[in-house]
C-alpha cells in the first residue's frame, strides 16, 4: 500500500505524509545516502570507514553513538547499487551481498526506516555497467531492477540516463528515449515491487522537462499516476552550485505535473541538499537526497548552518544547538580527545553533526508550512539568506513574487 497525502500548505511549498505499507515518512525530508556495502562483511556492517561509522549511527550501536538514540536522523535513506562495487569486491562477495534483503542482515535487522535503492544511473552508465576485481556485468532496467528488489526497497526508480549540460540537443533526446523506453519496461513489472516506485524525468526548464514527459507518456501502456507512485527530478547534480536553475527546473517541473494531472504525486530532486533545500521546498519539493553530509565530513568540513562550513578544528561547538554537539561524548571525538580513535570515528561523528544541521532545518520547514502562514515561511527564507550574496536575489524574487507578493494585503516587503 502506497500513499501521499499533502497535510498542509503554505504558498506552493507543502507538508506531506507518505505511507508506504506499515511506515510513515513526513515530509519535506532529506534522504541521506548510505553505502551499506563497503568490501567487508556483516560482522563489521560491511565496513566501508566513514560509511561504516554512519552504518554504527543507524544501527544504534552504543560504542559510536555514547548511549543516544540518533534514529530520527535516518528515517528514510537512498542507498544505490552501484555503490554494491565501490570497494572492488569479486563477484562471490556480491553475490553473498545479494543473497539477503538490507533488513535480513541481522546487523540492519532493528533498522525501521525507509529505504530507497536508487538505479545508480549516472554511475553505472558512465562505467558501463558493474565492475568488480573480476567481474564486469552490463545492465539494463531488468538487471537494475532485479538488485534493487534483492536489497529489500520500499521505494525503487526506473534506470534513467542523466543528461549533461554539455550535452547536443540530439544527445539530450536519445537519453530521454532510453530513459522512457525503461520506464515502460519498469512499469510493466511494477506488480513485483512490494512498495513504490518512482518515475524518473530530466530536465532544466519548461520546454526540456516537457519533452522528457511526453517521451514517457508516448511508451507508458497507462497514465503515469496508475504506474507510479512518485517523480524523482534527475539530472540537477551538475548544476547543484547553481540556485537559479534549480529553483527553475523544480517551478517548470511542478508546473508539468500540475498541467498532466500529476501533482499529487510526491516529487523527489535526485542529489540536491544543503543550501538549496529550503528553496527548493518553497517551490513544492517534497524530498531530496543527498551524500553531501559525508562528503563534506571526509574533507574536514563542518557545517556551521545550510550555506557554511569551517575546518573541524575552528568548529565552535557551544554555538550549535544540535544533540550531536551537545554530547560531550561526541564533542570529545570531534576534537580527537579519546584514545584509539580512528579517523572514522571522528569524522562520523562530523558527517552525524552535518546530517542533523540538515534534518533540523528540514523539520523547522515543516512546522511552518502546517502552520500555513506564507509570511512566516517568507521570513524564514529571508532570514536564512540574509548573509548570503549569491542566494538573496533568488530568494527576496521567490519571496515577493510567489510568497507573499507585493500586490497582496501587507505591510511587509522584501528587497
Amino acid at each position: 500500500m502506497v500513499s501521499f497525502d499533502v497535510v498542509a500548505e503554505a504558498g506552493e511549498a507543502r507538508r506531506g505524509q507518505l505511507q508506504i505499507n506499515d511506515r510513515t515518512l513526513e515530509t519535506p525530508h532529506l534522504f541521506p545516502v548510505i553505502n551499506f556495502y563497503g568490501g567487508g562483511n556483516e560482522g563489521a556492517l560491511f565496513g566501508g570507514g566513514v560509511h561504516r561509522t554512519i552504518k554504527e549511527f543507524l544501527a544504534h550501536d552504543n560504542e559510536v553513538t555514547g548511549g543516544e538514540d540518533y534514529s530520527d536522523l535516518f528515517n528514510g535513506v537512498m542507498t544505490s547499487i552501484s555503490s554494491l562495487a565501490d570497494y572492488g569486491i569479486r563477484e562471490k562477495k556480491l553475490e553473498w551481498y545479494l543473497d539477503n534483503e538490507i533488513r535480513e542482515w541481522e546487523c540492519f535487522s532493528d533498522y525501521d526506516g525507509m529505504i530507497f535503492a536508487d538505479s545508480g544511473g549516472y554511475k553505472i552508465l558512465k562505467q558501463g555497467g558493474l565492475e568488480g576485481e573480476d567481474f564486469e556485468k552490463d545492465i539494463d532496467q531488468d538487471k537494475a531492477l532485479d538488485i534493487q528488489l534483492d536489497l529489500g526497497p520500499d521505494i525503487v526508480v526506473n534506470l534513467d540516463h542523466p543528461i549533461h549540460p554539455d550535452d547536443e540537443f540530439e544527445e539530450r533526446i536519445e537519453k530521454m528515449e532510453q530513459t522512457a523506453v525503461n520506464a515502460a519496461r519498469f512499469a510493466e513489472r511494477r506488480d513485483e515491487v512490494d512498495g513504490a516506485c518512482y518515475l524518473t524525468v530530466h530536465g532544466y526548464y519548461e520546454a526540456m522537462l516537457e519533452r522528457s514527459f511526453d517521451l514517457i507518456e508516448d511508451e507508458l501502456a497507462e497514465p503515469v499516476p496508475e504506474a507510479f507512485d512518485g517523480i524523482a527530478l534527475g539530472s540537477l547534480v551538475p548544476r547543484k552550485d547553481n540556485v537559479e536553475v534549480l529553483v527553475e527546473a523544480v517551478s517548470d517541473c511542478k508546473r508539468e505535473m500540475q498541467q498532466r494531472g500529476y501533482e499529487d504525486l510526491p516529487l523527489h530532486v535526485l542529489g540536491i541538499s544543503g543550501n538549496a533545500m529550503p528553496l527548493l521546498v518553497a517551490v513544492g519539493a517534497d524530498t531530496f537526497d543527498s551524500a553531501s553530509y559525508l562528503h563534506q565530513a571526509i574533507n574536514g568540513k563542518y557545517c556551521v548552518n545550510l550555506f557554511e562550513t569551517v575546518p573541524i578544528d575552528d568548529a565552535n561547538f557551544d554555538a550549535c544547538e544540535c544533540r550531536v554537539c551537545n554530547d560531550d561524548f561526541h564533542r570529545a571525538r570531534m576534537r580527537n580527545e579519546m584514545d584509539d580513535l580512528y579517523q572514522k570515528d571522528i569524522l562520523g561523528s562530523v558527517a552525524a553533526h552535518n546530517l542533523a544541521v540538515q534534518q533540523r532545518e528540514l523539520r523547522k520547514f515543516r512546522q511552518l508550512i502546517a502552520e500555513g502562514d506564507k509570511e512566516r515561511v517568507a521570513e524564514y527564507l529571508e532570514e536564512a539568506v540574509k548573509d548570503q550574496k549569491g542566494f538573496r536575489k533568488f530568494a527576496y524574487q521567490l519571496i515577493n513574487e510567489r510568497i507573499n507578493p507585493y500586490f497582496e494585503e501587507t505591510d511587509t516587503t522584501y528587497a
